[in-house]
C-alpha cells in the first residue's frame, strides 16, 4: 500500500492525538473507574461499583454482588454520592433516595457533577450527614 505525503502527515497527526491523549481510537471517549464497597459506622455493605463515562454520560452501575443491609440500623435518608478522603462533596448526590438494597442498578449521574474530581463514591444518610458505605475508585 502506497501513501501519499498527504495521507501520512494525516495518519501520524492521528497517532500523535492519540498517544497523547492517552486512549487508542477504538475506546476514546468511554471511560470507567471501579470499587468495591465496604461498610462504615456498623453497616454491612460490599460489591463491586462502576462509574462509567460513555456517549456522553456518566452513570454509576451497581453489579450483582452489591449488597447495603440496614437491618440493624434503619437510616432515613439514603443517597449515593461522591467525595475524597472520606468527607461527601455536597452537591454531588445522583438521585433522591437509594432503596435499591441488591443486585444490579444503575443510576445516572446529573450532567453538573464532574466524577473526575473524586476517588470515592459513598453510600451515606444525608439527613444525618454520615457515610454508611465507601468505594474507592480506581
Amino acid at each position: 500500500m502506497n501513501l501519499t505525503r498527504r495521507q501520512f502527515a494525516g495518519l501520524s497527526l492521528a497517532v500523535a492525538s492519540t498517544s497523547l491523549l492517552g486512549a487508542a481510537p477504538a475506546i476514546a471517549g468511554e471511560k470507567a473507574r471501579k470499587g468495591t464497597l465496604s461498610g462504615r459506622k456498623g453497616y454491612e455493605a460490599g460489591g463491586t461499583i462502576k462509574v462509567k463515562k460513555e456517549a456522553g454520560k456518566t452513570t454509576v452501575v451497581l453489579a450483582e454482588d452489591y449488597f447495603f443491609d440496614p437491618t440493624n440500623k434503619n437510616p432515613p435518608d439514603i443517597k449515593i454520592g461522591f467525595g475524597n478522603g472520606e468527607v461527601y462533596a455536597k452537591g454531588s448526590k445522583i438521585h433522591d433516595k437509594l432503596t435499591v438494597k441488591k443486585g444490579a442498578a444503575s443510576f445516572e449521574v446529573p450532567a453538573n457533577i464532574d466524577t473526575d474530581q473524586y476517588n470515592e463514591l459513598y453510600v451515606y444518610c444525608e439527613k444525618f450527614s454520615v457515610i454508611l458505605a465507601v468505594a474507592p475508585l480506581k
